[in-house]
């Protein structure tokens, strides 16, 4: 028995090492950086909720649970975004603790009252561009009007101070816990989309060579690209206004989400052409021409978006060069366009197809190119 007690430990070793070693590689695989994301995320909210229950527990405030749902809203990946939201937060706090008030002492608390205000309240807040705040004016609005018409001054009071401690917790915990600045969310997210572009470019192709059209998986692809977009958009905004962790030489240059969106385009016009084909045939006749292009532009794609997630990154993509020429000349060289019978509107639709892909990989050319601080 002694004996094998103390092979235990050699024994439970390698499997720790295994263990430890696997769950090390899933968490750099895309999956595994999203569980991971998320779990920083709900640990910032559920300590940003506990630090503003207990503040506002021991300021003794009537309703601390105001404190804990704003630093709960408002928590966000950066604190750009983290700011933003609270100071939407806090401008809809303030129009409708106000507003509230206002007809709260002036038509009492009745039905014709709350219609009104939350009429103006959510209607001038959204005219004047508060659109996130617009909502949450109206909620207050209407708390004040049914609940707290006998002091509604000193309820709007408190809301304020409430929503402002909880959007200072929440502020300070995005800083304190997992920081994460506009630079290093930005180059995770371009990695990101490069990786569901890789993605939507090698279904597209496989169609162009086979037929075969995926597009469950397509339509799943474009709406993650699209949401990946539309926070790029953000992230490159909080960036412009220096709220970043990276020094001006290594951020990534602006012209970056020109060229991505530009690569999303140049896929959705050859998405386009391979599903108005008509003849498989030529198709085929002519796939070798475009099948090295498209495995060295797919091997560009994701290491872009290997090389993207680091600062001072260099990248050189001269594959893309070589391929372009190779498929151009194999091209030029071909008797059967010449001899096909294929129609014009054929040929056309082919060529914009390779030449779109031409694009795309002088796209990543230029990127890769846009990654070494020198050439920025």
């Amino acid at each position: 028995m002694a004996k094998s007690t103390n092979r235990l430990p050699s024994e439970a070793s390698p499997v720790k090492k295994n263990i430890i070693s696997k769950l090390t590689t899933w968490a750099t695989t895309p999956k595994g950086m999203s569980t991971l994301l998320l779990g920083k995320m709900a640990f910032k909210m559920a300590i940003a909720s506990a630090i503003s229950l207990i503040i506002a527990q021991g300021l003794r405030w009537e309703y601390p649970f105001y404190a804990v749902i704003a630093a709960i809203i408002v928590m966000s990946s950066t604190h750009g975004s983290t700011l933003k939201l609270g100071i939407q937060r806090l401008i809809g706090t303030t129009i409708g603790a106000v507003a509230g008030a206002i007809f709260a002492i002036a038509l009492g608390s009745n039905s014709l009252s709350l219609l009104l205000c939350v009429f103006l309240t959510v209607f001038f807040a959204s005219y004047f561009k508060f659109n996130e705040a617009a909502k949450l004016a109206g909620y207050i609005a209407a708390i004040v009007i049914l609940s707290h018409s006998q002091s509604p001054w000193i309820y709007a009071w408190h809301r304020y101070l409430e929503t402002f401690l909880g959007i200072a917790v929440a502020l300070v915990v995005n800083n304190l816990i997992f920081p994460a600045r506009a630079g290093t969310e930005l180059r995770r997210y371009l990695s990101q989309t490069l990786v569901h572009l890789e993605e939507f470019y090698r279904l597209v192709v496989n169609c162009a060579l086979t037929g075969n059209y995926d597009r469950a998986s397509v339509d799943g692809l474009k709406l993650n690209i699209i949401n990946s977009l539309l926070a790029e958009r953000e992230l490159w905004n909080e960036v412009r206004q220096g709220q970043t962790n990276e020094p001006i030489d290594t951020r990534i240059n602006e012209a970056w989400e020109f060229l991505i969106r530009r690569i999303w385009e140049h896929i959705l016009a050859m998405e386009h052409t391979v599903l108005a084909r008509q003849q498989d045939n030529f198709w085929q006749m002519l796939s070798p021409q475009i099948t090295q292009l498209a495995q060295v532009t797919q091997n560009a794609m994701l290491s872009l978006a290997t090389a993207v997630k680091f600062p001072e990154s260099h990248l050189s993509l001269p594959e893309i060069e070589v391929a372009i020429a190779n498929a151009t000349q194999e091209l030029n060289q071909q008797p059967e366009i010449q001899q096909t019978n294929s129609s014009m509107d054929e040929l056309l639709r082919f060529f914009t197809f390779f030449y779109t892909q031409e694009e795309v990989g002088r796209k990543l050319q230029r990127m890769a190119a846009l990654l070494n601080p020198s050439n920025s």
